[in-house]
């Protein structure tokens, strides 16, 4: 089954030789923009890249943006109880994170550590806030599609929450049943006469 947090929200199969159009089109907060309009928001992208094991982004840090990978892998860590760091997701080339970022600046949920050399591209909150003063049209193509893709996962936790407490549900309701039957007179556990 497909993580519906992490998990692709688009077909990842990228060529090496793709132009950066190519690849950001399949990101959906972009898939709108045609080559002119991409044209006029690839000044205010942020090319990044990251050494094996360093942070991209923190948890608890205040977060500014989004990160869309072009090379590499990395992976989404959330500090556990004891602070052993659980493991969330592993993301590579046209994978993204980070993009709730662009509508508030909460602190970051989750880490993300690079696994090897990776190259990434930022797209970040005040780069955003230009863009829609700017540019009103393709302002709005940007955020409609990042409510989308927020409401998608919104659908998808409250899926995962349904099913986790009918699981619960379920589960309480069998060991009612064993302790009530465990408590019956005339069961093995109860009746000295069936030893």
């Amino acid at each position: 089954m497909a993580d519906p947090f992490w998990g692709r929200l688009f077909n990842r199969q990228a060529e090496k030789n793709e132009s950066l159009f190519e690849v950001l089109q399949r990101i959906p907060i972009f898939q709108d923009f045609n080559q002119r309009e991409f044209a006029k928001v690839e000044d205010i992208l942020h090319h990044r890249s990251f050494a094996v094991d360093e942070a991209i982004v923190r948890e608890g840090e205040k977060g500014v943006g989004m990160y869309i990978i072009l090379t590499g892998q990395i992976q989404i860590l959330h500090a556990g109880e004891q602070g052993q760091p659980i493991k969330l997701a592993t993301l590579g080339p046209g994978d993204f994170f980070g993009e709730q970022a662009l509508l508030d600046e909460s602190p970051r949920t989750a880490s993300a550590v690079a696994l090897e050399p990776c190259q990434a591209i930022g797209f970040f909150r005040p780069d955003m806030l230009e863009l829609i003063d700017r540019n009103p049209r393709m302002g709005l193509k940007v955020i409609m599609r990042l409510s989308q893709m927020i409401s998608f996962r919104l659908r998808q936790t409250n899926r995962l929450l349904k099913e986790a407490r009918e699981r619960a549900i379920q589960a309480e309701r069998q060991l009612e049943a064993r302790e009530e039957l465990a408590g019956l007179p005339g069961t093995a556990t109860s009746n000295p006469k069936s030893n």
